[in-house]
């Protein structure tokens, strides 16, 4: 389920939970087009890699990402 909850300050702000297949066809989708990335998207990317990167193992991420 997707919320969007408009905030005074900084606008709408989209709350959704993605599920663990949903994050690695992401990464490996934005991992294949880092380069052409829409300027805005840099934050996002970097967040999403950390996150994947924090989560597995050495070995997971290389199997991830071949």
């Amino acid at each position: 389920m997707i919320t969007i909850i408009h905030n005074e300050k900084k606008g709408p702000e989209l709350d959704y939970n993605f599920s663990n297949e949903e994050i690695t066809l992401l990464a490996k989708f934005l991992r294949d087009r880092q380069n052409d990335l829409p300027e805005g998207l840099e934050r996002f990317y970097a967040t999403l890699e950390n996150a994947i990167y924090n989560s597995l193992s050495l070995e997971e991420a290389k199997k991830l990402y071949s």
